[in-house]
């Protein structure tokens, strides 16, 4: 089809695309995966149908369109007109330092099958720990209760005396808060009811006695890197945490942190990975979550090397040894982040880059990554830079809700 220019513009950014109606519909996905739904503008008007009709075949059955309106409670609505422009919205976050006293403050940070805790008195961490939750596909907080986990938090001693908790959550932000809309919380329950409907801190404040907030998991850890380094020339900090999908988070300097949903795990890339997988909670097939998630890239290295039972560790191995399929998958996995990168570059300005994670633990595989990922990014004409992380890859997001919550209590 015929290559035009288009503009998408949201309440709070806007792409220009280059390319056919498929280009700018995939660029429609993605705007909507960093700033939410409601009204999306084609200019020019004349485009919008054919970009219409591309929207639906790259989400021919609506689940991506359907998750997006439970979760934010508006529809994605295609328009001629432009919204009205809005400010980003911003969470600001202040160092745990006790500024208000020498009470420490207890960071968490829920996995899909751990909980990290962090306690931290002026600063300095004082004390962390790691819990299992579940294995597989389960988690010991499914259908847990309020009361049960209560009981959690406060047995733990890391928790005694402390003036105030920071929880982040894999759960994506919308306008309406945080909502319970990931594998970690399919399970339902008490906990994940009251998270989704707005109510837990409130009852966690009040089982506790001390302020008690949650926070999207990818603001945690954009808080501790923006905590942990000084300014880089005023631009925007991108934090990706990997895991078995990957977290996203932007640092816009001052302390401040985006509160857009950034769900960038859900936005498809212009280079389709090696191997498509439908995306467990919107159903897309081809997002980036098939060339950065844990478990997609095992399952891919599973079917391309014709190993049935490698696990993640034996993906990394193999890449470390260049085995060829392994090196393929992770050659696309840099050139997601680079494409990730460059996206938040032009919707903003440019970025920096930060990479945190489960995924990065073993030193040879981290260093292979990182220097595929920095060939990626030389190949944009933004030029972003990957930097070293500066807070610790296992306490960064319970660190950053700490740093979040002490911001607003």
């Amino acid at each position: 089809m015929e290559a035009t220019g288009q503009r998408i513009s949201g309440r709070y950014a806007s792409l220009s695309v280059d390319g056919t109606p498929a280009d700018a519909a995939r660029s429609l996905v993605n705007l909507v995966n960093i700033q939410g739904p409601g009204e999306i503008a084609i200019s020019p008007a004349s485009r919008r149908h054919q970009v219409s009709t591309a929207l639906e075949r790259a989400d021919p059955t609506g689940s991506w369109r359907d998750w997006w309106h439970r979760a934010a409670g508006e529809p994605v609505r295609l328009s001629d007109d432009a919204p009205t422009t809005r400010a980003m919205p911003v969470h600001r976050c202040g160092p745990p330092d006790g500024k208000t006293g020498p009470d420490p403050l207890l960071g968490v940070n829920i996995g899909g099958h751990y909980l990290r805790l962090v306690r931290v008195r002026r600063g300095a961490v004082v004390g962390s720990r790691e819990k299992r939750l579940g294995a597989g596909r389960g988690s010991s907080l499914f259908g847990i209760s309020l009361r049960s986990f209560v009981e959690l938090l406060a047995g733990d001693e890391l928790a005694r005396g402390v003036r105030g908790v920071g929880i982040a959550w894999s759960a994506p932000r919308a306008s309406v808060g945080l909502r319970a809309m990931s594998l970690l919380t399919e399970g339902g329950g008490e906990v994940v009811d009251l998270l989704d409907t707005g109510e837990l801190d409130s009852a966690l404040t009040g089982a506790l006695r001390c302020p008690v907030l949650s926070w999207n998991d990818g603001e945690g850890v954009a808080a501790a890197e923006a905590l942990a380094r000084p300014p880089r020339h005023g631009r925007p900090l991108l934090a990706l945490k990997l895991g078995t999908s990957f977290a996203s988070g932007l640092a816009l300097g001052d302390r401040r942190i985006s509160a857009l949903p950034m769900q960038l795990a859900k936005c498809l890339p212009g280079t389709p990975p090696p191997r498509r997988h439908a995306h467990p909670m919107v159903g897309l097939h081809g997002t980036t979550r098939d060339t950065l998630g844990a478990a997609c890239l095992t399952e891919s290295f599973k079917l391309l090397s014709g190993l049935p039972r490698a696990d993640y560790d034996d993906y990394c191995l193999a890449a470390v040894r260049r085995h060829p399929r392994a090196m393929e998958l992770a050659r696309a996995g840099a050139r997601t982040v680079a494409e990730l990168t460059h996206l938040v570059s032009t919707v903003w300005s440019p970025a920096d880059l930060v990479l945190s994670g489960r995924n990065l633990r073993h030193p040879p595989y981290r260093h292979l990554f990182e220097r595929l990922v920095r060939h990626e990014l030389d190949t944009f004409p933004s030029r972003p830079t990957l930097l070293a992380p500066a807070a610790d890859l296992n306490l960064s997001a319970a660190l950053g809700a700490a740093a979040l919550t002490q911001a607003h209590i």
